[in-house]
């Protein structure tokens, strides 16, 4: 009796297995690593560098800026978060919201980050890229308020 239970946990198991990979093809990541510009856009850089300060890989983060043509505020706003993120190892990304921009090369995006040791955190920045040969590259980091938000729409 307790074999044929077990053989029956390994059939579900089997055809959920099947299922699954019948259901979501990795043909999406094939083409992404085959053709990288399909996988790599300025949406995409900066959706990488907040999900890099999520998981804390702040090395991969550094690698997406230009350090050189960033200016002292961007430099302080990334040094910001890189000890905010440090020294909080609770606090994470809970939305990121991006919105029209009429230039591709400079994205706003809205990122929200919580903790439970703190009240959420909602900042929205302007964020230029550009594209080099390594993929695209953040440029600069600005953090907008509500005062100059209204002078950008």
């Amino acid at each position: 009796m307790a074999r044929s239970r077990y053989v029956m946990l390994m059939a579900i198991t089997l055809i959920c297995l099947a299922g699954i990979v019948s259901w979501k093809s990795p043909q999406a990541v094939m083409v992404a690593l085959t053709e990288p510009q399909y996988a790599d856009s300025p949406r995409v850089a900066v959706q990488r560098y907040w999900g890099y300060l999520d998981t804390r890989q702040l090395e991969l983060a550094e690698q997406l800026i230009l350090a050189k043509e960033l200016n002292p505020f961007g430099q302080q706003e990334v040094e910001l978060w890189k000890k905010q993120v440090t020294n909080n190892p609770l606090i994470s990304l809970k939305k990121l919201e991006f919105a029209n921009s009429l230039d591709p090369n400079v994205i706003m995006v809205s990122v929200e980050w919580s903790s439970p040791m703190k009240d959420k955190i909602l900042e929205t920045y302007l964020i230029e890229t550009r594209s080099t040969t390594e993929g695209w590259k953040i440029t600069q980091i600005q953090k907008v308020n509500a005062q100059s938000l209204a002078k950008v729409q």
